[in-house]
């Protein structure tokens, strides 16, 4: 049975109410493909109502919890790490993939975590130690990250200098839903490059409980799984164990 708690409840549907908006403005802009100018200010006021809305409703929700979108530093109590758009030049040109991004942390760990398409009406969530699920309309499906082993036979997320080396790289454009995709095992590794927290830390929570691990660049190992560096750190390599471990000692070569 798929646990659910409370608290992923609330976030699901704050998520969904702010998405509401964010389809009507991306079916607008989808309309709007043929004039020649304007997408970037249309985007920013999209971006602009949908902060308000999820600022608002998480207030509510937990009034004592700050709210991060950019800041290196958090603070040592529970807050919420908050991406209102990843993916902007997607959404900014009618592609339908991009995200709003929630999380819950405290410190270095993430408690919780939701990741929601809404062009899609795809949802990804998890709470620490109780696995990672994608929403369905009846029941909620288990994630696991995928069991392939050979990078020849890979598809990867992300933008790194790797071609030639693994099957297929492919840069997608909204780094929170390649996590969820890899946790998902659609995609079976990823590489991210000069990433904020916010478009990543959902996406942490969803691929560990999926059994796939997340790597800095700056680790000495693929194992150790070191939180402050993972945390710290802008670059980051994700995946089933061992795309991870072949992944890391690539980039390290």
């Amino acid at each position: 049975m798929t646990y659910v708690s409370h608290s992923m409840e609330i976030l699901n549907g704050i998520v969904k109410k702010a998405g509401i908006g964010l389809v009507r403005d991306f079916t607008e802009l989808v309309q709007l493909q043929s004039a020649p100018k304007g997408h970037e200010e249309f985007t920013a006021a999209a971006i602009e109502r949908t902060s308000a809305i999820l600022r608002n409703e998480l207030n509510k929700f937990r009034p004592d919890y700050p709210i991060i979108t950019k800041a290196s530093e958090l603070p040592v109590t529970e807050c919420f790490v908050v991406n209102p758009l990843d993916g902007q030049v997607n959404f900014m040109h009618g592609i339908p993939y991009f995200a709003i991004s929630v999380a819950v942390v405290k410190r270095t760990e993430v408690l919780a975590g939701i990741v929601y398409n809404p062009a899609t009406g795809d949802t990804y969530f998890a709470d620490k130690g109780y696995g990672s699920f994608k929403e369905g309309q009846r029941n909620h499906l288990r994630t696991r990250v995928s069991a392939r082993k050979e990078l020849a036979s890979c598809i990867i997320a992300g933008n790194d200098d790797l071609q030639g080396k693994i099957g297929y790289l492919r840069n997608f454009g909204a780094i929170s839903l390649d996590f969820a995709n890899v946790a998902a095992g659609q995609f079976d590794g990823l590489i991210a490059k000069g990433r904020s927290l916010a478009e990543v830390a959902a996406g942490i929570l969803l691929i560990k409980e999926s059994g796939g691990r997340v790597v800095s660049f700056q680790q000495t190992e693929a194992f150790s799984e070191i939180a402050k560096q993972i945390w710290e750190s802008g670059d980051l390599i994700a995946g089933n164990p061992h795309v991870t471990k072949r992944l890391f000692e690539l980039n390290k070569a």
